[in-house]
């Protein structure tokens, strides 16, 4: 029997097809019926900005029993309330108002850590075509109820969901401390059981090998629903595995029959972008991530990327209404950065306008006032306004100021920040403090894609690509020389020698990943061979919780974590 066959998998189908009737009546058969919620010890948010509908909500909601309800009108006030509370309901529109919507919060929720896996994230809308472009996003919620409803029907979305909840409960444990590979495993589990929640558990598989970089298995998994079902969200994700397996055309193709289907389907158009950027395609791309704001202005990321490609093209004048749409959404949100602030001063800058960059400068420190990094930051903007104004006394010692300010938080600081400073550096003959900048962000990120290319658009600007390029390839050499040379110690007996290799690197390179990984794998060999050692594998345990932070869904990162956990039992039971 195909798995894609599966009851469940008929009813999921049907809901994402549209058909809500049908859905329903498959999912009433087949939903846990012996399960009563006592809704009355359950909590309630409502997040509606229309005082009728919360009132009407509140009839609705007290109809079968729930008692517990607090409510908030925006985004902003939810936010606050879900910080205090340990809601198990939230019920939320769709439309929050200013281009901001239910699976905007859900997102900035999911990102934050801030609703527990048990909690239900329901949208309700009157749109029936927002209903597509829930089915279809990323971080969906867990349903969505079109208005108008009784109390009736929204009590059976909430009893068949908890079902669902219950069914995951092992997984959501292994998802919140992100154990992929526990994850995986329970999955292919219940996939081969022909698991009442099939389709959930595909999704879900899909998901996971997207996360871990495993993107054969992605493939394979959506084509798998798709062989049965026609649902967006798997051509969504088949669509993603295909680009990164650099499969473009078909990706390409996926995307834009997406958007054929439903022009409000807004990952597409950053996939499409994605492509075309890939492609080198640069003004399509930013055409592409246009046509996406139009639609939807409210999404952060986007913003920003529109504003990066336009800087890039040399259009000016959108990458400044870009990022200022960017700081405007993101203000009073988890996305507030300073660095937006100082992207938006070098687009008034390339536009000639140094009056509008220097009150970007001060606008930084009235909005990231106790922030030493922002405050550097700052400095180095009003840095590039002195260079662009001629006055290149005022600029060397802003520069210089900004040097000390930077030397005081020279760990803690984001890497587009330091290279800011590096730029300025170099754009008034400081090469070697440049270069060092510089250096030290690539040996911490050597292989990240996105540092490169903003090293590369560094170098560019100051008119030194050779030079940049040239300091990719020799930190890349230097750091797989160290590599080399201590594997060579490992492979002639000296496991000690390497292990203290891998450690002198990660002092030199406190950010660098793959090191820090390659100095746990020396140190667990050297327990494997010679025995327990505590200050080995106390220090492997610190490498991997900052790998964690980092990178937590690196299969290596992964596959080492297991090593130790393995490492630990065997020697201390």
């Amino acid at each position: 029997m195909n798995p894609a066959n599966s009851p469940l998998f008929s009813a999921r189908a049907a809901r994402a097809g549209g058909d809500d009737d049908a859905a329903a009546g498959l999912q009433r058969a087949y939903a846990n019926q012996g399960m009563e919620i006592d809704y009355g010890s359950k909590r309630f948010l409502v997040i509606d900005a229309v005082q009728e509908m919360r009132s009407a909500m509140n009839a609705t909601l007290s109809s079968f029993g729930v008692t517990k309800i607090e409510y908030a009108h925006r985004a902003t006030e939810a936010i606050g309330v879900i910080k205090r509370g340990n809601h198990d309901v939230i019920l939320c529109d769709y439309d929050l108002g200013n281009g901001y919507d239910g699976l905007h919060l859900l997102e900035e929720l999911k990102l934050r850590n801030l609703i527990k896996p048990s909690a239900i994230f329901m949208v309700v809308t009157g749109e029936r075509r927002a209903r597509m472009v829930i089915s279809a996003a990323e971080l969906a919620p867990d349903d969505y109820l079109l208005k108008p409803f009784t109390g009736e029907e929204l009590k059976q979305r909430l009893d068949r969901i908890y079902g669902k909840k219950m069914a995951f409960e092992d997984l959501d444990a292994a998802m919140l401390n992100e154990d992929y590979f526990k994850a995986l495993a329970e999955c292919n589990e219940r996939i081969a059981a022909k698991d009442p929640f099939l389709l959930d558990f595909l999704k879900l598989k899909g998901k996971i090998a997207l996360t871990i970089g495993d993107h054969g298995m992605a493939r394979d998994t959506y084509q798998t629903v798709l062989n049965a079902r026609d649902v967006p969200w798997a051509k969504m994700g088949l669509a993603k595995a295909l680009f990164h397996l650099k499969d473009y055309s078909t990706a390409r193709q996926m995307f834009e029959a997406l958007l054929a289907e439903n022009n409000r389907v807004m990952e597409a158009y950053d996939w499409l972008a994605k492509i075309h950027q890939a492609e080198h395609e640069h003004v399509e791309a930013q055409g592409m991530l246009q046509r996406a704001v139009e639609l939807s202005a409210a999404n952060v990321s986007r913003q920003k990327k529109l504003g990066e490609v336009a800087m890039r093209n040399g259009d000016f004048d959108t990458a400044v209404k870009s990022f200022q749409q960017t700081i405007n959404v993101a203000k009073f949100s988890f996305w507030r950065d300073a660095g937006d602030y100082s992207s938006l001063a070098k687009a008034h800058l390339g536009k000639g306008d140094v009056m509008e960059a220097a009150k970007v400068a001060a606008d930084v420190r009235r909005e990231f006032r106790y922030d030493q990094k922002a405050e550097m930051l700052a400095t180095v903007v009003e840095t590039q306004v002195a260079i662009k104004q001629g006055n290149e006394s005022r600029a060397q010692q802003l520069l210089n100021k900004a040097k000390q300010q930077f030397a005081g938080v020279a760990n803690e600081v984001p890497d587009n920040y330091a290279l800011e400073l590096a730029e300025a550096c170099y754009r008034l003959g400081e090469d070697a403090a440049g270069g060092e900048i510089v250096q030290k962000v690539l040996r911490n990120h050597h292989e990240d894609a996105a540092v490169l290319e903003r090293v590369s658009n560094l170098y560019s600007a100051v008119d030194r690509a050779d030079l940049g390029q040239a300091m990719i390839e020799e930190t890349a050499r230097a750091i797989v020389g160290i590599n080399n040379e201590a594997v060579r110690m490992a492979q002639s007996g000296d496991i000690q020698g390497a292990v203290q290799k891998f450690i002198q690197a990660v002092e030199e390179m406190p950010a660098n990943v793959q090191v820090m990984l390659n100095a746990v794998n020396a140190m667990l060999a050297y327990v494997t061979r010679n025995g327990w050692h505590q200050e080995y594998m106390e220090t492997a345990q610190l490498y991997l919780d900052k790998v964690k932070s980092l990178e937590p869904a690196s299969v290596k990162y992964l596959k080492l974590r297991d090593a130790y956990n393995t490492a630990r039992r065997r020697f201390r039971t």
